[in-house]
């Protein structure tokens, strides 16, 4: 090519470039530095998904003021892919004590999203719309309704054992029943396990499971309210009751329009019954979950059952090696009458 052809070649390229037709990349992070040429390279998922940093701020009512935000899990990773857990646990409707087992299949890209989302529980009721908010991250949260319908898929097929039929009452023990006997696990960490982390990883403490029974029950329509003792910095269920309670014998709380007893859901416990730690602490924040209606009839039952048996531990009846069912009351108080450790005393079982 001739000299006049390469000058016009070089006319022609300064002419384009200052007429804006050639684009020159420049990367934004380095002003001034030299072009660069743009690739996109295909995201590469593994099968095992790599856990990213947390995606969203942490709940921390002290730091914030006015209407907070419920916080929602991004799931990680594959969302096909499926993992199960299988519980075995008991329960003694009016027919007599069954064993019972279930199989829960898990979203792990759910779990995975769950395990990097950071939520802790507000520390007092100087704060409520930042507990209210709290508690909306459990009960609300889109990613969590696939685990909160398989856990329930299961139980109402339990429900209807050997053609069988739990009432409202039973069922409602059953769902305790479950939860209850999920292995109890200290979280020594103040990041609270989202209820798919307490079903896939089989463990979880006190208000772990307490958040994972709190909406299972309000999702099959019962009247139940998360409460949240302030000054112990722990949250437990509660369930609506309409008879009254004839003694002291099963605490009752009421947030003025209702009365609610507690559940333990960490440990087997008769329901109502209040572990002696609550015994003089302050009364708890009542925050209700969902719209149920349905209360829990026989509390009056359970407080025969639990009146008796703490008779027997101020008699001193009951040791450590006591094998006492708090899935089954009515067993409890056939033992109760069974052993005449009441005799001479006033025995609430003996009219069951």
């Amino acid at each position: 090519m001739n000299r006049t052809g390469i000058s016009a070649i070089a006319l022609l390229i300064v002419t384009l470039f200052f007429c804006g037709c050639v684009q020159v990349i420049i990367n934004p992070q380095l002003p001034g530095g030299a072009a660069a040429t743009s690739t996109v390279i295909p995201a590469v998922v593994p099968d095992t998904p790599v856990l990213p940093p947390a995606q969203n701020p942490v709940i921390n009512a002290p730091e914030t003021t006015g209407t907070q935000s419920p916080k929602f899990i991004v799931p990680v990773g594959d969302l096909t892919r499926i993992g199960h857990r299988t519980f075995t646990f008991n329960y003694a409707p009016y027919s007599g004590s069954h064993e019972y087992t279930i199989r829960v299949l898990v979203n792990m890209s759910v779990y995975y999203g769950a395990r990097q989302t950071k939520v802790y529980l507000p520390p007092n009721a100087q704060y409520p719309e930042a507990i209210k908010a709290y508690i909306s991250t459990f009960e609300s949260d889109p990613a969590m309704e696939e685990l909160y319908n398989n856990v329930l898929l299961e139980l109402r097929n339990a429900r209807y054992r050997n053609g069988g039929y739990l009432s409202d009452d039973e069922y409602f023990e059953l769902i305790v029943a479950f939860v209850q006997q999920i292995p109890f696990v200290e979280n020594p960490s103040p990041k609270r396990r989202y209820p798919i982390e307490v079903i896939y990883d089989k463990a979880g403490d006190s208000d772990e499971k307490s958040l994972l029974l709190v909406n299972l029950l309000a999702r099959e329509g019962y009247d139940v309210a998360l409460l949240v003792y302030e000054d112990l910095g722990y949250e437990t269920t509660g369930v609506r009751v309409i008879d009254e309670v004839p003694d002291s014998s099963l605490k009752v709380f009421s947030d003025g329009k209702k009365d609610y007893v507690f559940i333990d859901a960490g440990v087997p416990r008769f329901i109502g019954s209040v572990p002696d730690v609550f015994v003089n602490s302050d009364d708890p924040a009542i925050y209700p979950v969902g719209n149920g209606t349905k209360s829990y009839g026989p509390i009056n039952y359970v407080w025969m059952v639990v009146a008796d048996l703490k008779t027997m531990v101020k008699l001193g009846k009951i040791t450590r090696a006591t094998v006492i069912n708090p899935w089954d009351k009515f067993g409890t108080c056939s033992m109760i009458k069974n052993s005449k450790a009441l005799q001479n005393t006033t025995c609430y079982c003996c009219d069951m």
